[in-house]
């Protein structure tokens, strides 16, 4: 039997419909969408908690010099957020970023995001990995709904007196 083909490619995947219809997909990370989603990706959550610089962002998002993968999340057409995974990490694939920008929140891309990934790691992989800021308690519950569970704590990991979650999901091949 062939072997599956490699997971998380550079290339684009239809992923599924917003809840309000509209087509939703992962695109290989361009230059201008990168501009973009970097100055967009700071202005939310734990980024601008932690006041990220949106030049830096932007240059990792445009990055090659790694083992990452970087999409930007397409909806109806519109940039709605930005997909980084290393791959492979620990027994599996680690999710560095998933940021949906607030125009496209609440409808339910970051879902579709979190299936996809599943899916593509499936028959490689055991676990599924991504960190979430304790405070981002949010972030947390929704990753929890998602089969997700705390696999250690790391405390002052970003900046002293913040703790980072590492979460894992245990996938079957």
């Amino acid at each position: 039997m062939p072997e599956p083909p490699r997971p998380f490619r550079v290339e684009r995947y239809e992923i599924g419909a917003a809840r309000d219809g509209r087509a939703v997909a992962l695109a290989p990370m361009t230059t201008s969408a990168a501009d973009v989603l970097g100055a967009a990706t700071v202005a939310i959550g734990p980024w601008a908690h932690y006041g990220f610089d949106a030049a830096r962002m932007a240059a990792g998002l445009k990055s090659t010099s790694d083992a990452a993968v970087r999409y930007q999340i397409e909806c109806g057409g519109a940039l709605a957020g930005a997909v980084v995974i290393f791959c492979p990490w620990l027994s599996g694939p680690y999710l560095q970023l998933l940021a949906v920008i607030p125009p496209h929140q609440g409808q339910g891309i970051g879902a579709r995001v979190l299936a996809w990934y599943e899916t593509e790691a499936r028959g490689h992989f055991r676990n599924l990995w991504l960190c979430v800021s304790g405070f981002n308690t949010d972030a947390q519950r929704f990753y929890r709904a998602h089969g997700f569970e705390c696999a250690a704590t790391l405390d002052g990991l970003i900046r002293e007196g913040d703790d980072e979650l590492l979460m894992r999901k245990r996938i079957e091949p």
